[in-house]
């Protein structure tokens, strides 16, 4: 099944090595390690079934399905594309050892949409909705000893609804791409005491020399004792401390610890104890924010020096396996290259990555500006639309928050992208006023990425609507940190300086590069030039005269750029690789020095 799917579609070299037996069976949350789990990842059986008008429900296909791929991808060896009233039911066996004093939570990493769980036919929980999110359930009492039955119950509507869905469309052409549905990360089941800890948020404080934990606690005694070792890079105890679950407590670092950057990325490891549980994790040193630098402009500061922050549009999309990247080393190979090229960040575009790839940007050095997925691509300017979804929309970006807070490489949150599911003003800046204030950490808060700024940004896509409002003056309150224009022209504009929010090159370049052999279809389009270039010795001079272009807007003042996009996708051929990863369009010494040049003339 799944090789005569692979044989009919494009597939990177990763894809090519996936197997029922090796696919995602590596510890799906590397930011904070139990013992004593399952993977649940592997071959289950599917059904599609649909109801009819009666609302009698009817079973359409049936068969093997490789999770975690979404059933539209070749990877999951299905390839089908579900209709907005079909439902995919998913069902295994597992084995299961209950012991006494012990829970057994079932978790889910990504399910798109609507998920309901049953276990040996008992229903979980209430129903689970929202894409990007993980969710687990307490299954302790409806497991047996022995083998259990698994069903998830899936329905996911992509267009129409309230739902955050990225690029995902029903009709793909454009900037929009196939749709996914279904299980698309890991599912896992793991061991935990009656009082266990379920996540926590390291707060790091370079200028006290001080690191702050909060450790949430579930079960028996959510305010129970948490003991905490810090260990350096060679696994030496060099701090100590200890709090309650739920509140927050600090913990003095070492003389001389070790900050971390793109540069040197230092990671410390931790241990803490909580009762009888026990998990591993790590932090990070590193602060990120604001600042004037010597000549008064305002910038971003990676550890309290100005750092001008290059990278790439990077959307995560594979031919293979869609959403869902085929492996570690796929993901790796992507950082990497950025790595190789010169860039020091990447803007995860409008999608959230499973927990392993943000623990690689961690411990390779990336630093990393995280979209929330925005809503419904067939109603990108509707603002009845938007407000309708605003409570879905703010309640999955709160899970976002939570699910990637501990994660040190992200430095800047990004609400709203080019007005996609934007509500009006007033509820756009209660958004990102709620986001400055619920992450304690050192991050900032974009705007509006693109357009519908309201405090002096841009009115809309439009050259001519580029004034909107005022900068707020000196001293006056901003609803974020930086202002962000999306430009494509070959000579892209900014933001005048000002001085509450950083000017910023959100997205620019998009230099469409057509490579024979490594496209989805022929209808391919860049934003840069008509889809039709092939003379990739042209197109990188076309490179380095854009960068030189973007150093002359860093010496002005720019605080950073995104250049689109790390991967062609699907029928888009703007990226600085080929969609299935096999060619690297220009040289990346080449690209590694225009960036060094655009750095050069920023600080």
């Amino acid at each position: 099944m799944l090789s005569a799917m692979l044989a009919a579609a494009m597939m990177t070299a990763f894809g090519e090595k996936v197997t029922a037996e090796n696919a995602w069976r590596e510890y799906p949350r590397p930011q904070m390690v139990r013992d004593g789990w399952a993977c649940l990842n592997g071959t289950w059986n599917y059904t599609i079934v649909s109801n009819d008008v009666e609302g009698i429900v009817r079973k359409i296909a049936a068969g093997k399905i490789l999770v975690p791929f979404p059933i539209e991808s070749a990877l999951s060896g299905v390839g089908r594309l579900t209709a907005t009233g079909e439902m995919i039911e998913y069902r295994r066996t597992f084995d299961a050892e209950p012991v006494a004093g012990r829970r057994l939570i079932l978790r889910f990493d990504g399910v798109d949409f609507r998920a309901q769980v049953f276990v040996n036919g008992v229903e979980a929980g209430i129903p689970h909705e929202g894409a990007q999110t993980g969710f687990s359930y307490d299954v302790t009492d409806l497991v047996r000893k022995g083998s259990n039955d698994l069903l998830v119950r899936v329905w996911d509507p992509t267009e129409g609804f309230v739902n955050s869905l990225g690029k995902q469309a029903l009709e793909p052409k454009g900037c929009f791409y196939t749709r996914v549905s279904g299980i698309w990360k890991s599912v896992w089941m793991e061991s935990v005491p009656e009082t266990w800890i379920e996540r926590f948020n390291a707060i790091p404080d370079i200028d006290s020399g001080k690191v702050g934990f909060v450790f949430e606690v579930n079960g028996e005694e959510p305010r129970a004792e948490v003991k905490v070792e810090v260990k350096d890079s060679d696994g030496k105890v060099v701090a100590r401390g200890k709090g309650r679950g739920g509140r927050r407590f600090e913990i003095a670092m070492p003389k001389g610890f070790r900050l971390w950057s793109p540069e040197e990325p230092n990671l410390y490891r931790f241990a803490a104890q909580c009762g009888e549980d026990r998990v591993d994790g790590y932090f990070a040193m590193r602060k990120f924010t604001k600042a004037k630098d010597k000549n008064g402009v305002l910038r971003f500061f990676l550890n309290n020096q100005p750092y001008f922050i290059i990278g790439t549009l990077d959307q995560g999309w594979w031919p293979d396996g869609l959403l869902t990247p085929p492996s570690d080393e796929a993901m790796e190979f992507d950082i990497k290259t950025l790595k190789r090229c010169g860039y020091n960040m990447m803007r995860k575009h409008i999608k959230v990555e499973p927990l392993r790839y943000y623990w690689l940007c961690d411990k390779l050095g990336i630093l990393v500006l995280q979209d929330m997925p925005s809503g419904d691509g067939t109603k990108l300017f509707s603002f009845a639309h938007a407000n309708t979804a605003y409570g879905s929309v703010r309640r999955e970006w709160k899970g976002v928050m939570d699910e990637l807070m501990a994660v040190p490489s992200i430095v800047m949150w990004i609400p709203y992208n080019e007005s996609w599911t934007q509500p009006c003003d007033v509820l756009t800046a209660d958004t990102l006023r709620w986001t400055r204030q619920y992450d304690p950490s050192h991050r900032l808060v974009n705007g509006p990425s693109g357009w519908r700024d309201f405090e002096g940004g841009d009115k809309g896509h439009d050259a001519k609507d580029r004034s909107w409002g005022k900068f707020p003056a000196e001293g006056e309150p901003v609803s974020c940190d930086s202002v962000d224009r999306h430009d494509y022209n070959f000579r892209p504009s900014m933001h005048a300086t000002n001085p509450g929010r950083v000017s910023f090159l959100g997205e620019y370049g998009g230099i469409g590069c057509r490579v024979a052999g490594h496209l989805w279809t022929e209808d391919a389009w860049g934003y840069g030039d008509t889809g039709g270039d092939t003379n990739r010795v042209a197109l990188q001079q076309k490179y380095v005269d854009l960068s030189a272009h973007v150093a002359r807007l860093a010496k002005k003042g720019l605080g950073g750029a995104v250049y689109t996009q790390t991967t062609d996708v699907e029928g888009e051929i703007n990226g600085i690789m080929t969609y299935d990863r096999k060619v690297l369009k220009f040289d990346p010494a080449a690209m590694k020095k225009a960036h060094e040049a655009i750095r050069a003339a920023a600080e």
